[in-house]
């Protein structure tokens, strides 16, 4: 394992040696967003608060107001339990191929390293409709 400053536990299975592949710089950031951006606020022990939750707003009605709410949302539990992420910017838009999704994308660097670039996370989250 390298001395970087971002090591993250790994979310993947035991190579065939019974080895486990440690998640570093990017990856781990990336790792670690997803975790927040789904875990439900009350799942995870000792941080009842912790999560944005993303699953609540599945069936919700795909408005304007309902995409504010997301974005907010997202905001929120990425600067409270994220501080390694310096945020940028969060878009939540209509999906043109389907009017019930949302592609969610967040802009981000890594705090704490020299000239990180800037990085991407995208993903897609069904809604009820509009």
């Amino acid at each position: 394992m390298t001395g970087s400053l971002f090591v993250g536990w790994p979310l993947d299975v035991p190579d065939s040696g019974g080895s486990l592949d440690y998640s570093t710089d990017s990856q781990c950031l990336r790792e670690a967003l997803w975790n927040v951006l789904m875990t439900n606020p009350g799942e995870r022990l000792m941080r009842p608060s912790f999560g944005a939750g993303l699953n609540q707003w599945i069936g919700q009605p795909n408005t304007q107001s309902t995409r504010q709410l997301i974005a907010s949302s997202i905001t929120t539990a990425v600067v409270t339990f994220e501080q390694r992420v310096a945020l940028s910017s969060v878009d939540v838009a209509v999906d043109p191929n389907d009017a019930a999704r949302v592609l969610i994308t967040l802009s981000y660097a890594a705090r704490g390293s020299v000239a990180a670039p800037p990085e991407q996370l995208t993903l897609t989250l069904t809604l009820g409709g509009g």
